[in-house]
């Protein structure tokens, strides 16, 4: 028998599962599958089918067929992780994308007709999303190269992206983590001159650098939590004081929830620094 594919074919459980773990059999003929295809493809146990007319990956879960079955999928910032980028904190109710803009039950809808870009998305986290949320959406879109900063202020035109392109200025491509953006974030908001990625001689490159005398290093346990990085972070801390650097250590957890917590530790810090400089002036 022949094989009709065309160039750009992809297996019929990888396409269910790029639709959302759970689609229509109306979705997956306008995509260009047969009805033969799709026969062939439960019989090979590559999917199943959950209803009349329904077909799901096997990993698809309640939540999907959910979606499925009000003709939804997710969106905007219950969607940005799904596509390997940063997100803050999932939102309390699910934002789906709908044709029909009817209200599904538990969900923020967005009417959308299609299929959404990047921008698309991006956009809507704008909309939905705090300042500091959308930036690290943006932020780590630049930094996961999946676009460039120019894409974005071309996608952010017109008075309705104003607040966007403000975002999109924020924006550090040598970020290294969700929380080093966020610290930055509001450290600047408070109106420190902050620098990221500053190298230190002898030391390496610190996550972030305080008005250019105070450095910090924010810690997450993926990172810092095995013998190899603990016996680099010890060398570093040895450096770091040998070069005269003053440092703090900061949780992940602290940095990304209790921003007031952060800010008060380095004008602590900050203040004892500059007391002491004041004290070898004089």
């Amino acid at each position: 028998m022949s094989d009709s594919r065309s160039p750009d074919w992809v297996p019929l459980d990888a396409l269910v599962a790029s639709l959302g773990g759970v689609a229509r059999q109306k979705d997956l003929l306008g995509h260009g599958v047969s009805t033969r295809q799709i026969r062939a493809a439960v019989e090979g146990g590559l999917i199943f089918q959950r209803a009349r007319g329904v077909y799901a990956t096997f990993q698809a879960t309640p939540e999907d067929a959910f979606l499925a079955a009000h003709q939804a999928r997710r969106t905007c910032l219950s969607r940005v992780a799904g596509l390997g980028l940063w997100v803050l904190e999932q939102p309390k109710q699910l934002h789906v994308a709908a044709a029909h803009g009817r209200p599904v039950p538990g969900c923020v809808v967005h009417r959308v007709s299609g299929k959404q870009t990047l921008a698309d998305v991006l956009q809507q986290c704008v909309r939905c999303g705090t300042e500091v949320e959308a930036l690290a959406v943006l932020e780590s879109a630049v930094v996961k190269k999946q676009c460039s900063i120019n894409y974005l202020r071309n996608s952010f035109q017109g008075r309705a992206g104003a607040a966007a392109r403000a975002i999109v200025e924020m924006i550090d491509p040598q970020s290294m983590s969700i929380a080093e953006t966020c610290s930055r974030y509001h450290l600047r908001r408070a109106g420190y001159n902050v620098q990221g990625q500053a190298y230190v001689r002898n030391a390496g490159h610190l996550d972030l650098l305080i008005d250019g005398i105070l450095g910090l290093e924010i810690d997450g346990e993926k990172y810092h939590n095995d013998p190899r990085a603990w016996k680099e972070d010890l060398q570093r801390d040895t450096m770091y004081v040998l070069e005269g650097m003053w440092r703090l250590r900061i949780p992940a957890d602290v940095a990304l929830y209790h921003p007031e917590v952060l800010l008060a530790w380095v004008e602590q810090a900050l203040a004892r620094i500059r007391s002491g400089q004041r004290h070898e002036m004089r």
